[in-house]
């Protein structure tokens, strides 16, 4: 009778433990569900988009992967990353600002894999520890830690079809101890793009050019990255980049130019333009771990070089008498990048303290030569060259206070001090800032309310300053401004998000002595540079909605409106007030049970819209493709066809004695296809994720 009755209690208690350890692991896959469908999230500084949670995202480069994120818009034409309805935004890996732009950044994140990506922060309000460098805030891509003991990698070839065929090759071989780490990635790109440009000044006299222009491109990219876990506490860790550029341009330009008096001159330029510029980027930094509860401190610095050596000949025939002059233009310029910083971060239990020191130091000597063709060889035309020297120092300190109230509030304040001495050819001169910020979230149950402030600035860049003319014909050319003084921005921003899947923002932005490039026409010689011209304000709404409908189709809706007045100075021209609406609309097909076969389909539009000067005609943008994934996801194969519509970018620029017309098609239309394969150990172990926060480097 024991023994029966203990065979029953043990039965029992069997059948409990298991329907318990059912209801269990059914509790564990409704959470891991409901963390998958957790696209957004809501911080007090940032939003949150969950790469790991999206179907989209999946098999691409971490630029495409960017195009996928609410509120961001990737322009590979422009070389351009930006937030729909402001203005571009720097990049950061792991809290380390990467020192690339333009099509260079681009090459970059195309050696950067969706699958390695955690999660990507957009912080349109950054806090004091950032520099306050950049108009519209930052973008942190999270990457995961390599949990895979062993040799492991992946190989990628793109192809992709303008006017003109393009290859690309990048691999990456990791290597992972429980202490060391290892991972060494090159990537290779070459191709061409044929762009066609035409820009009309209408006014007392009439100018009409028009370039159909070859660009080429030829890249070797190798990039060592190493750490190494001293201890518990403490790790090291570096990477090197190495940029092998070679770049080209052939460049067909016309220019018909008719006089007050109505004197008609025709000019035909060929111009062949070749480039070199390899360029070391070297970062290093130790992470000290102070105590079990947090309290850290590390150190970084950076440093950046690039010997940029550019050959430019152009011929020019003038139709009237039948003349041609043959010109050469020779320029060395040579930026250096160097920076040291120290960050301390201390969680109290009253809340967190952060501080840090920074010294920046931005180097750069420029030589042009203008050489002129005469009796069968070149004479250097001392009047057109120049010599320009530039230097920087920034030093820079920070404190910021966050705190956690109960359950529902998170609160941020800091403030960040930035002294800048600039040393030139031309001038010298000096400029302290403060740049405070604070932010404050509440959160409850779906509903998560913020409100930001931050004050930043935007330093004119090297191709800005420099007073170099850059010749299109013997009459026209364009060159920076080493007069030019930073711009201002003052953001202010309400956020909501529900759900983690509806996010919207008020914002007003306040941008004064903002500075670009002005045109002018004196005869037949047309030319360009920059200069501090006008002052923003932005009042304006953004939204986006992201969800996963039937488990086999992921949306992403995104819109923004604004209105925009300003003022202007140092031109004559009418100040334009205007509205603003833009929107996009993303969509992922899943085919099959296993999520292996998946088409998308994307459009966006901008409509005509005006700022200060200018006013901008509509642009829509059309692409779609499929994926699919084989070997146990092992093998991923894309294609993408782009701007279907071949759009072309249409604008005016309004001046009181002038108005310029701009009309341009910068290959855009495509056809890519690329293939990547994971291979690799799958033994893993658990490792703590060491939070990097900062490893900043100068723009």
């Amino acid at each position: 009778m024991k023994l029966k009755s203990l065979i029953i209690a043990t039965l029992f208690s069997t059948s409990i433990f298991a329907q318990t350890e059912k209801d269990t692991l059914k509790e564990i896959e409704q959470v891991n569900i409901l963390v998958k469908k957790k696209l957004l999230e809501r911080k007090a500084d940032r939003l949150i988009f969950d790469v790991e949670s999206s179907i989209a995202s999946q098999g691409m480069d971490a630029g495409e992967t960017l195009a996928n994120v609410p509120m961001l818009k990737v322009d590979e034409n422009m070389g351009t990353i930006s937030i729909i309805g402001k203005s571009s935004v720097n990049v950061m890996i792991n809290g380390r600002m990467l020192n690339l732009s333009g099509t260079a950044l681009l090459n970059y994140l195309k050696s950067i894999r969706s699958e390695n990506i955690s999660k990507i922060e957009v912080i349109t309000t950054p806090p004091a520890k950032y520099e306050a460098q950049g108009n519209s805030g930052l973008i942190n891509i999270i990457l995961k830690k390599n949990p895979n003991l062993g040799f492991s990698g992946n190989i990628n070839t793109g192809l992709t079809q303008r006017t003109y065929f393009n290859g690309s090759t990048n691999g990456t071989l990791n290597y992972q101890t429980e202490k060391l780490s290892l991972s060494f990635k090159t990537t290779y790109i070459e191709g061409a793009k044929r762009s066609n440009e035409r820009f009309t000044i209408l006014g007392e006299s009439q100018n009409y050019s028009e370039s159909t222009r070859k660009d080429m491109w030829q890249d070797l990219t190798p990039n060592l990255t190493a750490s190494y876990k001293i201890n518990k506490n403490s790790e090291v860790g570096m990477e090197y980049i190495f940029d092998n550029g070679k770049n080209g341009m052939n460049i067909l330009n016309t220019t018909r130019n008719i006089s007050s008096d109505l004197k008609e001159e025709n000019l035909l330029t060929n111009t062949f333009h070749r480039e070199k510029s390899p360029t070391h980027t070297f970062s290093t930094y130790y992470d000290l771990k102070l105590d079990s509860l947090g309290k850290k401190l590390s150190f970084a610095g950076n440093f950046y070089k690039n010997t940029n050596d550019t050959e430019v000949n152009f011929s020019t025939l003038t139709v009237s008498d039948n003349s041609v002059q043959d010109v050469k233009t020779l320029s060395k310029i040579k930026p250096q990048i160097f920076s040291v910083q120290a960050d301390l971060e201390l969680p109290f239990k009253f809340g967190t303290v952060e501080t840090g020191v920074k010294f920046n130091q931005f180097r750069n000597s420029a030589d042009l030569k203008y050489l002129n063709f005469e009796n069968n060889q070149y004479i250097i035309d001392e009047e057109k060259g120049s010599v320009f020297n530039y230097q920087e120092e920034n030093y820079a300190v920070y404190g910021s206070f966050a705190k956690t109230i109960g359950e529902h509030w998170e609160t941020k304040a800091g403030l960040r001090y930035e002294n800048t001495f600039v040393k030139s050819s031309v001038s010298n001169f000096n400029y302290r800032q403060w740049f405070p910020s604070a932010f404050v979230s509440y959160k409850a149950e779906k509903n998560v309310f913020s409100l930001s402030y931050s004050r930043r600035i935007n330093r004119p860049s090297m191709s800005n300053l420099n007073p170099f003319r850059w010749y299109e014909n013997p009459y026209s050319y364009s060159t920076g401004n080493p007069l030019l003084k930073p711009s201002y921005i003052n953001n202010y921003e309400l956020g909501y998000t529900y759900n983690n899947k509806f996010s919207t923002s008020i914002y007003y932005l306040r941008l004064k002595n903002a500075f670009g490039q002005v045109a002018y026409l004196d005869g037949i010689s047309q030319t360009g540079t920059y200069l501090n011209h006008y002052n923003n304000d932005f009042y304006g709404v953004n939204a986006s909605y992201t969800d996963i409908f039937f488990k086999f189709w992921e949306s992403n809706l995104t819109a923004n409106a604004s209105y925009q007045t300003s003022e202007v100075f140092n031109i004559n021209a009418p100040t334009l007030k205007g509205y603003s609406f833009s929107y996009s609309i993303n969509n992922t097909f899943i085919l099959n049970k296993t999520k292996t076969i998946a088409i998308f389909l994307n459009y966006d539009q901008s409509l005509p819209n005006e700022n200060v000067n200018t006013r901008f005609e509509n642009f829509s943008n059309l692409n779609s493709g499929f994926k699919i994934s084989l070997m146990e996801k092992q093998l991923q194969i894309n294609a993408t066809v782009t701007n279907i519509f071949a759009q072309r970018f249409k604008g005016q620029m309004y001046f009181d004695d002038n108005t310029q017309f701009m009309n341009n098609y910068w290959d855009g239309r495509s056809l890519r296809l690329s293939v990547n394969y994971t291979f690799g150990k799958k033994k893993k172990f658990s490792k703590k994720n060491i939070n990097f926060e900062e490893k900043d480097r100068a723009n």
